[in-house]
């Protein structure tokens, strides 16, 4: 059955600006394009040139000129999607919609009506995203009470409605580890998170900036409020920042029959910025599957598949990742949800489609978005050169995840070895290989 897939990446839950097309999580929609197999739709917030489409077709094994690219170079809302224009053009290409289903990154209630006013597949579970169900799933206060109502290891915490609510979290979980993180309610890829410490001012993971406490604590408080709090805002989080030894998620997929399926596991990298002024550190991409020690694992499984459960039992379905952390103390601890595509779902999908269905059992997949920008025919050039470029034989190597033509962003690759420490020897032959672009580029 042909999929047509709805790359909502940009919503405005996490960009909250609805015309933004240069914005990197919209670009990378690029990325999103690996999902695609013979003849399906792909509905994206940007362009994605023929070449590109070429090169995937040819690394996957389908002519991708069966795919159809639908783009209005505009982040992908609800109301785009349900335009008359819009609609037209997909009922031309999809007729009764019965042969076809739905694959979005978010569950919206645009989604869900489109669904519905298409035919197609899924038809389970329309219901809740209907009702908006999915803004359950994907804010921070929501969060925390669905997982303390299943059980689930929290960090210290609170939910806050108030700037004088704020200030007593903060007084009341800030001695716990020195350091406490306030979360936006609707935020992406840690955005929205500030880190308020007694301690030395420094970028921390998960967090865009590291503020100091001072003696005036009301004052930060309003300040933070007004920082992170907005219009749509059902309050912010306080949590006790703990220093993590790994940093990971695990994904599942709630399907048609109700029953979470799990899919894949992945740590988060991140480096030192090289800018001494940055407030934040550098997203370097993720290593798959997690390497958790077994009985750490079997924990981790165990306790988030409780609140997947839950969350199916209220009728979402769709894609569910969970972020968690272990503490230096070695104390597993959950600190978010989100009812979407995770970062490491396309990396999982190209390894179970070229190597097989348990390939996380004897390789390795790391996402590297830490590359400079460069035409594609320049990298698959020197890719080729280097002998890197992923082969079918091998079934190692380097692929290119996102490419973006205006070199705006950062280039994306996957880098796929039988161990970790092969995928670390390939992707530092991948950066030698670089170096004449970062030369040219000045970095990225």
């Amino acid at each position: 059955m042909p999929k047509i897939i709805i790359l909502n990446v940009g919503t405005e839950h996490a960009l909250g600006d609805r015309a933004s097309s240069t914005h990197p999580i919209t670009r990378s929609g690029w990325r999103h394009a690996w999902f695609a197999e013979q003849g399906d739709i792909l509905i994206s917030p940007v362009a994605i040139d023929d070449d590109f489409l070429r090169y995937l077709g040819g690394t996957l094994g389908f002519d991708a000129a069966t795919v159809t690219v639908l783009s209005r170079e505009r982040i992908v809302t609800d109301e785009l999607l349900l335009s008359g224009g819009f609609l037209k053009e997909l009922r031309e290409l999809t007729g009764t919609g019965s042969d076809w289903r739905l694959m979005p990154c978010f569950w919206t209630q645009g989604v869900a009506e489109l669904a519905s006013l298409l035919g197609t597949a899924p038809r389970a579970g329309l219901g809740f995203a209907l009702q908006r169900g999915s803004d359950l799933l994907n804010r921070k206060t929501h969060f925390r009470q669905l997982a303390a109502g299943a059980g689930l290891p929290l960090p210290e915490g609170s939910v806050v409605r108030t700037p004088r609510e704020l200030a007593r979290a903060i007084e009341q979980h800030l001695p716990r580890t020195g350091t406490v993180i306030v979360k936006q309610d609707d935020g992406a890829g840690g955005l929205g998170n500030l880190t308020l410490t007694t301690g030395e001012v420094a970028p921390l993971p998960g967090s865009r900036e590291t503020r100091a406490v001072g003696e005036d604590l009301s004052a930060l408080s309003a300040e933070v409020w007004g920082t992170l709090a907005d219009e749509s805002s059902h309050g912010l989080v306080v949590e006790s920042y703990h220093a993590s030894t790994q940093q990971f998620y695990l994904e599942y997929v709630i399907d048609e029959s109700g029953a979470p399926v799990f899919l894949n596991s992945g740590e988060i990298r991140v480096r030192p910025d090289g800018d001494p002024a940055a407030t934040e550190l550098v997203w370097v991409g993720l290593d798959l599957p997690a390497a958790l020690p077994p009985g750490l694992s079997a924990q981790a499984l165990t306790e988030s598949r409780r609140l997947v459960t839950l969350i199916a039992q209220i009728g979402h379905q769709g894609h569910i990742n969970i972020d968690a952390i272990t503490t230096e103390t070695g104390e597993l601890v959950f600190n978010e949800i989100n009812a979407r595509w995770g970062g490491g779902l396309v990396a999982h999908s190209i390894c179970e489609r070229l190597i097989g269905s348990g390939y996380a059992d004897h390789h390795v997949a790391s996402t590297l978005r830490d590359v400079p920008p460069a035409p594609l025919d320049t990298v698959l050039r020197l890719l080729d050169e280097h002998g890197l470029r992923f082969s079918r034989e091998t079934l190692e190597g380097v692929i290119v995840l996102a490419c973006d033509p205006l070199l705006i962003n950062n280039m994306e690759c996957l880098v796929v070895g039988t161990t970790r420490d092969r995928a670390r020897e390939i992707e530092a032959r991948l950066l030698e290989a670089l170096k004449p672009i970062d030369a040219v580029t000045g970095g990225a």
